[in-house]
């Protein structure tokens, strides 16, 4: 992805000047984004009319076309027979493979949703079946006809889905950059230089949105390479903030070619030598591992269908565990998802005109309030590893951002030499974060050195040569108050040793503002209860619902 230009930015002045268009078009958009990163496909249930005359020559024909027969949701009916003489369907009891379970209320002519790399539902033939009928897995049933209540066919949902192919082939590029420019609450963007380009990577301090909240983040490069020993990259400024960042220093570390190296939350190097999968994967009772085994941009979105009272959502992954193992490592990818970017933006207009006094107030407010408040909100991705039976936290991750993955390491000491499975279980807000992939690497940490690259040189799109400003964290700013801001940043290093790789990590530290224009007075009352813990978390869920409602006039189940 390359840096994106003043001439790319130009159109959006429409947006800036025309502020209920805008409005509009940020719900829209937010919403067709959404549903494009999920990677969602749909079906409609069609029930099938039956009677005692057609009831035999339906079955049979559907039995032919080679539908999949399902029993009450529950069961698979193998080797379907359609026995005239004896009015009877008779076939052998399976359990239902994941991919066709779905504990959803099926009602006629409604549309549902699903995910094309976890779900099959297409061509799937439903009885629903007298519940006097007793049912064991493995057994030969017989069904007599009178006992079929009902059935049912899953067709697809043609429109919509050639409503997200369109979106999909044309919408999305444009959709995306105007979703940014509309609704981004984000980050400084860092590109790195390869060759003649600048490669997106990642965001600056990503959720600092106060001085009082600086700290110091570990962004990895990967694929940084130096060019004539020089590191070369790019931070600008795309979104309507103003940007203070205080310190940018290069950090890379030498190591062996089969070895994975990771800073982790505290700058401490954290090496894997050998990543193991998770043996099972579970959530809401069911099991599904599939989307989370590579990284491959398919995500487990924290978007669980049953309801909770916090609105959180959690997933539990179990890993076999060596004998006497003291220690292991946990690496994450993950990112935050748009959805949250989004729905913090809806929590800040509820300030309206008031937003800006509030934006100020909250420089002053005490670091650990503001985290607090945070954690409360189930905003941060929570670790619990299981001990004794009971779960326990052992770290909660920040945010990362919204536009690019990142590989997060996590030290784990364990509290005593158990033999048993490992237990890991993650937890944040409904649809805050999003996850790509997990491993887990028993091996001891090797000891490796941190070599740090101030900047040689740093000039902005001004010419202006901004280098000592970047070099330490003095709270001296390099202020990127406007859309088209950015500055190039190099670093000097010395030959690389060609027997080994190096890893390269960005140390940055800084914050950010929003520049926002809200209108209204604000509802103090409805604002204060944002106080209360998991408050902003179920307006977050409340909204994406009301979000599918406002886009839902053919009753389309979610």
């Amino acid at each position: 992805m390359k840096a994106i230009d003043q001439q790319q930015i130009n159109p959006f002045l429409f947006f800036k000047q025309n502020k209920k268009t805008t409005s509009r078009l940020s719900i829209l958009l937010s919403f067709l984004i959404l549903h494009l990163t999920v990677g969602c496909s749909y079906y409609k249930v069609r029930e099938v009319n039956i009677t005692k005359e057609n009831i035999s020559s339906t079955i049979e024909e559907f039995n032919t076309q080679g539908h999949y027969a399902i029993i009450n949701q529950t069961w698979h009916l193998e080797n379907l027979v359609v026995n005239e003489d004896e009015r009877t369907i008779q076939g052998r009891v399976t359990p239902l493979p994941f991919e066709h379970q779905d504990k959803k209320a099926r009602w006629d002519e409604t549309t549902y949703r699903y995910k094309k790399y976890k779900k099959e539902p297409l061509n799937e033939l439903h009885f629903t079946i007298d519940s006097s009928i007793s049912i064991s897995n493995g057994e030969e049933l017989t069904v007599p006809f009178n006992k079929i209540l009902a059935l049912s066919l899953n067709d697809k949902n043609r429109s919509r889905a050639a409503g997200n192919v369109f979106l999909g082939t044309v919408g999305v590029l444009a959709g995306l950059f105007l979703i940014i420019a509309l609704t981004k609450s984000s980050c400084p963007f860092v590109y790195i230089k390869n060759g003649e380009e600048y490669v997106f990577t990642g965001e600056l301090y990503p959720g600092t949105i106060t001085a009082n909240l600086e700290r110091d983040d570990y962004l990895p490069l990967p694929n940084f390479k130096a060019e004539n020993n020089e590191f070369v990259l790019k931070v600008t400024n795309e979104l309507k903030e103003i940007q203070y960042t205080d310190l940018l220093n290069l950090l890379v570390v030498e190591h062996e070619k089969d070895l994975k190296v990771l800073l982790d939350k505290n700058g401490t190097v954290q090496t894997f030598t050998s990543l193991s999968s998770p043996k099972t994967m579970s959530t809401e009772g069911k099991e599904e591992i599939e989307s989370i085994l590579e990284k491959d941009g398919q995500f487990y979105l924290f978007d669980g269908q049953e309801e909770t009272t916090n609105s959180t959502r959690k997933v539990v992954f179990t890993f076999d565990r060596p004998m006497n193992s003291h220690s292991a490592k946990l690496l994450l990818t993950a990112k935050n998802s748009f959805w949250l970017d989004f729905v913090f933006g809806q929590f800040n207009k509820q300030f309206g005109s008031y937003y800006n006094k509030f934006q100020k107030d909250q420089q002053k407010v005490p670091k650990e309030k503001i985290q607090q408040w945070a954690t409360d909100q189930n905003i941060p991705l929570s670790i619990y590893v299981k001990s004794n039976n009971k779960w326990k936290l052992i770290d909660q991750i920040n945010t990362v951002g919204p536009m690019a993955t990142r590989d997060i390491a996590i030290p784990i000491a364990f509290e005593n030499n158990q033999d048993e499975p490992l237990e890991i279980l993650l937890e944040t807000g409904f649809m805050f974060w999003e996850l790509d992939y997990i491993g887990i690497d028993y091996s001891d940490t090797k000891p490796l050195n941190i070599t740090t690259l101030e900047p040689s040189l740093a000039i902005d799109e001004n010419d202006r040569v901004v280098t000592d400003i970047l070099k330490k964290a003095d709270h001296n700013y390099f202020k990127q108050p406007s859309i088209g801001n950015e500055v190039v940043v190099t670093f000097t290093s010395k030959t690389a040793d060609s027997s080994l790789n190096r890893s390269v990590f960005l140390k940055n530290r800084g914050y950010y503002n929003y520049i926002r224009n809200y209108e209204g007075v604000p509802d103090l009352s409805r604002l204060k209860s944002f106080k209360e813990k998991n408050r902003f978390t179920r307006f977050a869920e409340n909204e994406y619902k009301a979000l599918m409602a406002f886009d839902n006039p053919n009753n389309i189940s979610l």
